[in-house]
């Protein structure tokens, strides 16, 4: 189950890198200079500088974040992110990555809430309500585990996560006796 949690918090913190990547063209300041930065190191150097001229420079929190995640820095990433929460409580993206990264450190309460919020933001949102499924099924609570997983097959019926969820589904109602 680990690897399997470890593999997603991969696969999610990479699109994340690879989007703030897009978003932020430039590792330089303002006047244009481009980021020479050829480690992971020097370059979350130059991004914490940045950061500290720029504290709320969201596309810069993310990039760091990213950063941090890929160097092992787990708990500057997850500082980083909960700067993103609150700079905009609205983004769902940051709210998951804190999530994921919570559940890594095995706070499983902190990381439900997270969950709870963005889904109060975006109820329908399909990952989101396939993440909270799988958190609620680690902590036995089969029957809103199985409401979740449901509301993400309504919006993503076919394909390998689709068959998935079905599987997890069984499988807690065999847990519930239903």
């Amino acid at each position: 189950m680990q690897k399997i949690i470890f593999g997603v918090l991969a696969a999610v913190l990479s699109i994340g890198l690879i989007a703030s990547s897009i978003a932020w063209t430039g590792i330089g300041d303002i006047t244009g200079q481009t980021d020479t930065a050829t480690t992971l190191e020097e370059r979350i150097q130059n991004l914490e500088l940045q950061a500290k001229k720029n504290p709320e420079d969201k596309g810069l929190l993310a990039a760091l974040a990213s950063y941090y995640i890929q160097a092992g820095k787990v708990d500057l990433a997850r500082e980083s992110y909960e700067k993103l929460v609150k700079l905009d409580p609205k983004d769902i993206s940051s709210r998951q990555n804190l999530a994921l990264l919570y559940y890594t450190q095995g706070k499983l309460d902190a990381a439900e809430q997270e969950l709870k919020n963005a889904l109060e933001v975006e109820p329908s949102n399909a990952e989101v309500n396939y993440q909270y499924a799988k958190l609620l099924g680690e902590k036995r609570d089969y029957k809103l585990a199985i409401s979740h997983m449901e509301k993400f097959l309504a919006s993503q019926k076919e394909g390998p996560r689709a068959d998935e969820a079905r599987k997890f589904i069984e499988a807690w109602k065999a847990e519930a006796g239903q």
